[in-house]
């Protein structure tokens, strides 16, 4: 506060207008008056609240979230946020440009730490503001809880396995219903009206199988097919639908400690993920028992997390690193809620352009009819470079695909792990839509696979350009897929990447240096194929 008012006087600012020195003056007066605002206005609230509102709070004990201290926190968070807010606009605003070295690296990590402080108070402001009605402060709630299985993908993650029903009052929850997607079945017409770019990409089945709900990456529009599923099939109407995986299930197993499943199976941190996109097909052949493992674990893991067995931090933690991975999603039929989920990342959007960054997604759906997606690796890779006279810039995502199947995978792996031909596809083989979601105003003008020029599915959806292509990898092969976009004029090098997440790490990397030489450069239109 005091460095704020000294470099506020008039001598100071006389002195910032001298060539070269004035500059980094200018630069260290304005860092000084964003430390003053935080000290002032984002810290006493956070101080304020510092006994009542932490971690722990966050985490059931017997059953229940005690939700008051959130109720009474949020004000103070939503002041707390406001001020960083603001004193991140403060930040962003200092040019540092003709600095000397020590007054732009201070500036930078000021920028650095306000940002991450802010983003984490927005989180706690979200959650005191979002938290309690979903969790029945205002009336009893009701939500869908799919335990996602990546052995087959979608979009989101794998295929709705098991379902449960989850019971929220006055913050108390509880476990209703356990079923399976399967149980539901097929319904007759799609349950809601679906767009022509849905069914041009995924086909009516995105609306008439509960599987097949997360076919799109955009999760809300999942909820609501669950929802409207859920409905038709009980006559239910949930307030919300939470889809994870497991992946993320094993994260949140390292909070809780191993879970006894049955006399002969525990799940710990380290084999979850294995068991039950694996495991659990060569210790029950029979669906039926596989359907009832999957039910058993989603009850032992919900109790273990709801009677308190968990360490707070350690579950705040899994569930930030679950979301951070796009394994956890929650959709929240309130509109008011769901546009405040919006903030967290937790709504499983397709990344937006906005403030100098181009948002990019590539997602995989199976088209094997089948649990071989646990052999699938992939890698992700964007490059771009303006190549074009009307400076257009050129992107290209390469997709690379590999199958880590067993050379004998057509006889060694169970019938419902390889799908024994089903859709054609011979067993042991991957089969997997490969989609990628480029920026609005985006042309897709060519999709090769191995240095092959294909024919590609192409369609707008949500604003977004989109191409899609299906590759099929015999046990241990693998293929490169390149696609090539013309974006808008302008469009930044600075990409943001979302992808499905998948049984095995996503290895991914952007690259702003596209070597035009080696770039097709399109028609005027940027079209070339459809």
């Amino acid at each position: 506060m005091n460095a704020a008012r000294l470099t506020s006087d008039p001598i100071w600012r006389g002195v910032e207008l001298v060539p070269v020195i004035g500059q980094n003056l200018t630069a260290f007066r304005q860092a000084a008056a964003m430390i003053e605002q935080v000290a002032t206005d984002a810290l006493p609230p956070l101080v304020s609240i510092t006994e009542t509102v932490q971690v722990a709070n966050f985490a059931p004990v017997d059953g229940r979230i005690e939700l008051q201290p959130l109720i009474d926190a949020q004000p103070k968070l939503r002041e707390a946020h406001l001020a960083l807010q603001a004193a991140q606009g403060q930040a962003d605003a200092i040019n540092t440009s003709g600095s000397i070295n020590q007054i732009g690296t201070a500036v930078g990590q000021l920028k650095q730490l306000v940002e991450q402080a802010s983003g984490v108070v927005e989180s706690l402001d979200t959650a005191a503001t979002v938290l309690p009605p979903m969790l029945g402060a205002e009336g009893p709630r009701t939500y869908l809880l799919l335990s996602l299985n990546n052995s087959e993908l979608r979009a989101t993650g794998g295929i709705p396995a098991a379902v449960a029903v989850i019971h929220a009052d006055q913050g108390q929850l509880s476990l209703g219903e356990t079923t399976t997607a399967n149980d539901l079945g097929k319904f007759d017409a799609p349950v809601l009206d679906l767009t022509e770019p849905e069914t041009t990409l995924y086909q009516d089945v995105m609306g008439m199988y509960l599987q097949d709900v997360n076919s799109t990456p955009d999760f809300s529009r999942s909820g609501e097919l669950a929802q409207a599923m859920w409905l038709e099939d009980t006559g239910v109407a949930v307030d919300g639908v939470i889809a994870l995986d497991p992946v993320a299930l094993g994260y949140i197993i390292a909070a809780t400690g191993p879970v006894a499943v049955n006399d002969s199976i525990t799940l710990t941190t380290d084999n979850a993920a294995s068991t039950l996109l694996s495991g659990v097909y060569s210790m029950f052949p029979n669906t039926n028992d596989q359907d009832n493992f999957f039910a058993v674990v989603t009850g032992q893991v919900f109790t273990a997390v709801s009677t308190g067995k968990a360490d707070p931090k350690a579950l705040f933690s899994a569930l930030s690193q679950s979301a951070s991975e796009d394994r956890l999603h929650v959709w929240s039929a309130n509109s008011d809620e769901q546009k405040a989920l919006g903030s967290t990342g937790l709504t499983g959007t397709v990344p937006l352009s906005a403030d100098g960054k181009t948002g990019y997604g590539v997602y995989f759906n199976d088209s094997t009819g089948a649990k071989m997606d646990y052999y699938l690796n992939a890698s992700i890779g964007i490059a771009s470079a303006v190549c074009r006279q009307d400076e257009r810039p050129n992107f290209e995502v390469q997709v690379k695909l590999k199958s880590t199947a067993p050379a004998d995978a057509a006889t060694s792996l169970p019938a419902y792990v390889t799908g024994s031909g089903f859709r054609d596809i011979s067993p042991g083989n991957i089969s997997t839509n490969v989609y990628v979601y480029a920026p609005e105003g985006s042309v897709p003008y060519s999709v090769t696979v191995d240095g092959q020029e294909y024919v590609f599915v192409a369609s707008t959806h949500d604003s977004h350009s989109v191409a899609g292509i299906t590759v099929e990898l015999t046990p241990g092969q693998s293929s490169t897929v390149s696609m090539k976009f013309v974006g808008l004029a302008g469009a930044s090098d600075a990409v943001v990447l979302q992808h499905t997440p998948m049984a095995n790490n996503v290895e991914t990397s952007i690259d702003n240096f596209l070597d035009c030489g080696e770039v097709a450069v399109s028609s005027e239109d940027g079209a070339s194929g459809a």
